[in-house]
């Protein structure tokens, strides 16, 4: 059965250029023919579709589960609360369990273990999802309402959406790039481990490297082959330097972008620099930075070209 590639774009901190990154990788599998999905896992700060200046369609919301509790059914039995791992119900004997939802998981097993059914689901919109469309490449895209704490959830809808497309229609996408979020925490942890292949990406500067280190201990840890992009490599102008430090650390180089205008221009007008009909400069170094990298990640990936 075909399968697409999934490709997962991520890294330890903010601001390192992974949307960057990620739109433009996905730009150029759809220059080559791919038939290409790309997820934006960064539901608190969802940006992609700014650099692809497309527009969000089919809103649907992302539901929380809460335990209500029903009285008149409750025999303060305290079951739910003994097995809650979260001690999001608290129980004093002979009373009926208060729910503190601000720490509940909404692993819903109060409500499947409930002997007199004396719980029902409270169900809350935490955020949303989104289709879009541009340039040749299909998005999908999460958004966590504000002051809303939950952004795994919504990674999860996501991630599900991707699972439900590829069983219903393994043919649709040949390329699917996750974005995620900055960080090491759950939400990224599930686009990960979601992937096939992995790509940090990174800054030449001492908290780029130690973030790097760490988001790469969680690939690691799930298993994941990567290889790291370093991204406004002539920053400092050590760049040699860093890349030598990268090297001693086992960490292979899938190839370095370093700061360049067009890159700039290509984010005010929400056209991807690697886009075949835009008018970017060809000969500039940043656009030759991003052929050396598809080219790089091509035979990484021994993907058909």
């Amino acid at each position: 059965m075909h399968k697409p590639k999934v490709i997962c774009v991520t890294g330890g901190k903010g601001g390192t250029g992974k949307t960057l990154v990620a739109v433009n990788l996905a730009t150029m599998f759809k220059n080559q023919g791919y038939k290409v999905l790309l997820i934006d896992g960064d539901v608190e700060n969802p940006n992609t579709f700014l650099l692809l200046n497309a527009t969000l369609k089919n809103k649907t919301e992302v539901l929380y589960f809460l335990p209500k509790i029903v009285e008149d059914k409750c025999t303060k039995c305290g079951l739910c609360s003994e097995n809650c791992e979260s001690h999001a119900l608290l129980y004093i004997k002979d009373s009926i369990p208060i729910p503190i939802s601000t720490v509940c998981s909404g692993c819903k097993l109060c409500y499947k273990i409930c002997p007199t059914n004396a719980i029902e689901p409270d169900l809350k919109v935490i955020g949303h999802n989104y289709t879009a469309s541009a340039f040749g490449i299909d998005l999908f895209l999460g958004e966590l309402i504000p002051s809303e704490a939950r952004s795994a959830v919504i990674v999860n809808k996501l991630i599900e959406n991707l699972e439900n497309i590829i069983k219903a229609e393994p043919e649709k996408y040949d390329i699917v790039i996750l974005d995620t979020a900055p960080g090491a925490h759950c939400d990224v942890e599930a686009l990960i481990n979601s992937a096939d292949l992995v790509v940090p990406v990174t800054e030449p500067t001492r908290f780029g490297k130690l973030d790097l280190l760490r988001i790469i201990e969680l690939i690691d840890l799930l298993k994941k082959e990567y290889k790291v992009i370093v991204n406004r490599s002539s920053l400092l102008g050590y760049k040699e330097k860093f890349l030598k430090d990268l090297e001693k650390n086992g960490i292979e180089i899938l190839g370095d972008i370093p700061l360049d205008e067009e890159i700039v221009s290509s984010y005010c007008q929400g056209i991807p620099l690697m886009e075949e009909s835009s008018k970017f400069d060809r000969d500039g170094a940043g656009y030759k930075s991003f052929e050396i990298i598809f080219k790089n990640l091509i035979q990484w990936g021994e993907l058909p070209r």
